[in-house]
């Protein structure tokens, strides 16, 4: 599927129908990804890990691109804050100058 703006991240909204051991169910997902691909693949990969089904038994009945006052589903909806911020969860402090590397050091590196 061509994409115009690949680089741009968009909301997509997923009505599926699969079969489990129990029967038929329909559901509605959503997805936060660059391409419709990527949002489709997000989608086998969550009902294999969460429900257990196989590639083979996914109907999808409907995608679209979802604005982001539409969204209904908490998942999706925490990262339209335009003053969202992540941590630096790993910042490892550098010597200035290469002269100055060592391999080993005298004390434990402070990570923040």
């Amino acid at each position: 599927i061509f994409e115009k703006r690949p680089t741009k991240i968009k909301n997509y909204g997923i009505w599926l129908r699969y079969q489990s051991r129990t029967g038929y169910h329909n559901m509605y997902k959503e997805y936060r990804d660059t391409t419709l691909n990527g949002a489709v693949e997000q989608m086998y990969d969550e009902m294999a890990s969460r429900h257990r089904v196989r590639f083979s038994c996914i109907q999808i009945i409907k995608t679209s691109i979802v604005p982001a006052k539409l969204c209904k589903r908490e998942n999706t909806k925490q990262f339209h804050d335009s003053k969202i911020k992540f941590p630096l969860i790993y910042k490892k402090l550098r010597p200035p100058t290469r002269k100055l590397k060592t391999t080993f050091k005298a004390s434990r590196p402070n990570l923040f």
